[in-house]
């Protein structure tokens, strides 16, 4: 699994995990844990997807 260096993860409650997030550290941006966007580009579960993502390349 391939994981972008600036993708943290926010834990927001106490079971499960509806309401965590994951927040790109570079733009702000928050998306839910089951967000296509997470899964296919910023944690991959092959290659290094989040290096074609233009955040990624500008910072």
């Amino acid at each position: 699994m391939s994981r972008c260096p600036f993708l943290d993860y926010e834990s927001n409650s106490l079971f499960g995990n509806s309401s965590d997030e994951y927040i790109c550290k570079e733009c702000g941006k928050h998306m839910p844990v089951d967000s296509s966007e997470v899964k296919y580009v910023c944690k991959a579960e092959y290659g290094d997807e989040y290096k074609k993502c233009h955040i990624y390349q500008n910072s």
